[in-house]
């Protein structure tokens, strides 16, 4: 049985044919109905009725209330009524189709919040800026062992300012502890003013926080390139009070950059 004979049955009994335009839940996995024969044995015998739905008709006639029969169809309209139904029944077993599971797309995990640090900054002349990472509470002597570096270069005389930068830049008990991201962001951010307030050509980054958090370009080795500057990674003033032995390797460093401020000592 086609869908058009089936129609034809539902209409006899007085059962108006539904489909629904979507696929509903829960149900069964949509199927192609049987199509109607071609158009040509439909033009053949247009008034004959299948011989199944004929004696249902005269079992039920009684009571059954038939539909008014309507004038006959040119046979134009006829022939075209099976490829209508084709459309109609294929349009609807597209749109039945259930579309793909969406992409899920994994969560990151948050960031693990960053400990309070401080950054300190000393401008030398007009092209050296150098970032130092200081733990508070530590009481050394940065200050002289900086200004030790300075007179080993020939740089002490050079007119100097300070800068400090604390992260976080306010401490709310409140809020969500920031993560690197921001942390990066910020002092990125505050190395790009602290630059462009003169013409600095050399940047130090010494320690773990300056080079982790406002470096402007991933630091291969210890000198590169950003911009037309030079960032160079060093060991903090912490570690070298601490570590007395890597003021040797830090010299060595000094001596490659600055050979001719270097030369007499």
């Amino acid at each position: 049985m086609n869908e058009l004979q089936r129609t034809e049955y539902l209409t006899a009994l007085g059962v108006t044919s539904y489909m629904p335009r979507f696929r509903l839940p829960l149900a069964a996995e949509p199927t192609q109905a049987l199509l109607p024969p071609p158009p040509q044995s439909a033009q053949a015998n247009p008034e004959v009725r299948p011989a199944a739905a004929a004696a249902l008709m005269q079992t039920v006639g009684a009571s059954v209330s038939l539909p008014v029969e309507t004038p006959a169809k040119p046979a134009a309209s006829r022939a075209a009524a099976p490829v209508e139904m084709e459309r109609v029944v294929g349009s609807l077993a597209a749109e039945a189709k259930v579309p793909p599971p969406a992409r899920v797309v994994p969560v990151a995990a948050p960031e693990k919040p960053v400990p309070p640090f401080v950054l300190s900054c000393w401008w030398l002349g007009e092209e050296l800026l150098a970032v130092d990472s200081r733990e508070p509470g530590t009481a050394l002597p940065v200050e002289s062992l900086f200004g030790n570096i300075a007179r080993a270069i020939g740089w002490h005389q050079l007119p100097s300012e300070r800068d400090k930068l604390k992260w976080p830049l306010a401490e709310n008990p409140f809020a969500t502890a920031a993560g690197a991201s921001d942390a990066r962001e910020t002092c990125g951010s505050w190395l790009e003013a602290a630059c462009g307030r003169k013409s600095v050509k050399w940047v130090w980054l010494m320690g773990e926080q300056a080079q982790a958090f406002c470096s402007p370009v991933p630091l291969k080795s210890p000198i590169n390139d950003w911009q037309g500057r030079y960032v160079v990674a060093m060991p903090s003033l912490t570690e070298l009070l601490n570590e007395p032995w890597r003021k040797r390797e830090l010299w060595h460093l000094l001596r490659d950059l600055y050979p001719e401020q270097t030369r007499s000592q």
